[in-house]
């Protein structure tokens, strides 16, 4: 029952004020039970969980699999659940062995810390986290401090506390913890209100733009999908001329073909780069690039009036490949033989990039997947980007939950880095987030429809500089030193 309510306070439903009585549910579920029933009960609550929130895995994706779709949601719920069996183990062996009033400390922390570690490496699954189901709630400003992990822990403590006293009422010290962590994540959020940055930024002084040309994914891989895209995307740009902006944002792969192929290059390079130089704006368009190895790189051309174009690209400056790859979608990772494996080959065949420049202009591209991770965010600031660029391809996902979250994790990225975020979606959403997380531009999920609005100098708090691994280094901290101590006594 947690695990469903839990799932209420993500997309489409939205209802981030049921998170801490679920998280109280479930953590005192855990505490209620020896560390192997605990570990069951986690596991089946994450898998019920998860198993709602990947709903939209399928959406598009699963016609090309036919009877095996199925895997495209039960797989990855079976392995993230992993992480709520450990924080339900870490926490039952902290009731049975710890303070009682460490053990919401050691319950919370074991919790985040389960979300941090799903949520990196080129496995990492960054979805569902509870820190960006709040971001719309009062505790927004922590982010600016702790980030997206900080604010999970500042909701799962109060709700650890809460869970762990309902099994005992009676217990003045559960009762007096239940109080303080209420009281201490209030004052901190009161605290990082005082001082966010973000509250006094500077007025947005340079124009951008975005395109969404809401064209649904079984037109954009049809035989005219690319001429269709094509059309549609100029004509939009072309219309912007009178708005002036300096840069220009198509969505994700929205060219779906080859812009390196020496007769594609010939064929549109030239026409991209008058298109840049008729709006005397830098212009990024989401297409593929082609590598020495035959294999695709998921691309951003830029076309820069005011930079000389490469000759391969006829026109183009050069081009962002996506970094981060979503595993087992655009790419599987590991030894080749994996390919061989039934249904693998529906599944892409995209190389990691690693790119010697990641800011023009200053200007960060993060392509779709790669603006889930904090991580990437907080890495990209290390040229000092006034704005992040996110192109994505969510017509994948059609109107099911997963664009909202997207449009959510770029509120959070925006908050976290200080940083504006200019926004660019195949069917929506687009728009542009300011540095304190508010959309000053915002499109409706579905159709066509062009973004124009300013953004400005950064506004940077203390996570900018700090980024997720300190947080990280906190909460195991928080988490095994009672255990260990417990356990040495």
């Amino acid at each position: 029952m947690c695990a469903f309510v839990l799932h209420l306070a993500f997309p489409l439903t939205g209802w981030w004020w049921l998170t801490p009585c679920a998280l109280a549910g479930l953590i005192a579920s855990w505490c209620s039970v020896g560390p192997r029933s605990a570990v069951l009960i986690g596991y089946a609550s994450g898998l019920l969980f998860f198993v709602l929130g990947f709903t939209w895995f399928g959406q598009t994706a699963g016609a090309l699999l036919g009877p095996a779709a199925p895997i495209l949601d039960i797989g990855p719920a079976a392995g993230e659940a992993l992480y709520f069996a450990f924080a339900a183990g870490l926490a039952s062996f902290a009731a049975q062995r710890c303070d009682a009033r460490v053990v919401p400390f050691v319950a919370a922390a074991a919790f985040t810390l389960g979300e941090y570690l799903r949520s990196i490496g080129s496995l990492g699954v960054p979805l569902e986290q509870v820190g960006l189901a709040m971001i719309d709630s009062p505790l927004r400003p922590l982010a600016a401090f702790v980030g997206t992990f900080g604010i999970t822990f500042a909701v799962a403590l109060p709700a650890a506390a809460l869970g762990w006293w309902l099994l005992d009422v009676r217990d003045r010290r559960r009762a007096l913890v239940t109080l303080a962590a209420c009281v201490a994540v209030a004052v901190c959020t009161q605290a990082a209100w005082t001082f966010w940055p973000a509250r006094h930024a500077a007025p947005p002084t340079r124009r951008v733009a975005a395109v969404q040309g809401g064209i649904a994914q079984s037109l954009k891989m049809s035989s005219n999908g690319v001429q269709l895209a094509i059309a549609r995307y100029t004509a939009m740009t072309s219309a912007l001329r009178a708005a002036r902006p300096s840069l220009v944002l198509w969505p994700e792969t929205v060219i779906n073909t080859d812009l390196s192929d020496p007769a594609a290059a010939r064929a549109l390079g030239p026409r991209f780069a008058a298109l840049a130089l008729q709006l005397n704006a830098t212009l990024y368009v989401g297409s593929l690039a082609r590598l020495a190895d035959g294999r695709f790189a998921n691309a951003l051309f830029i076309y820069d009036p005011h930079a000389a174009g490469l000759a391969q690209f006829a026109g183009a400056r050069g081009f962002y490949g996506k970094e981060q790859l979503v595993p087992m979608a655009e790419h599987i990772p590991g030894p080749a033989w994996l390919r061989t494996l039934p249904y693998a080959d529906q599944i892409g065949a995209y190389e990691p990039m690693h790119n010697a420049v990641e800011t023009i202009g200053g200007a960060t591209p993060l392509i779709c997947w790669e603006s889930l991770f904090s991580d990437i965010a907080h890495e990209r600031l290390r040229d000092d980007p006034s704005l992040l660029l996110v192109a994505t391809d969510d017509a994948w996902f059609g109107t099911t939950e997963f664009p909202y979250e997207h449009a959510m994790a770029a509120s959070m990225r925006a908050v976290e880095t200080g940083r504006w975020v200019l926004e660019a979606g195949a069917t929506g959403i687009s728009g542009i987030v300011a540095p304190n997380g508010d959309w000053t531009q915002r499109t409706a999920l579905g159709g066509a429809a062009t973004v124009v609005g300013e953004v400005g100098a950064p506004a940077p708090g203390p996570y900018a500089v700090l980024g997720p691994f300190p947080i990280a280094v906190v909460l195991a901290l928080i988490a095994f030193v009672p255990l260990a101590a417990a356990r040495r006594r």
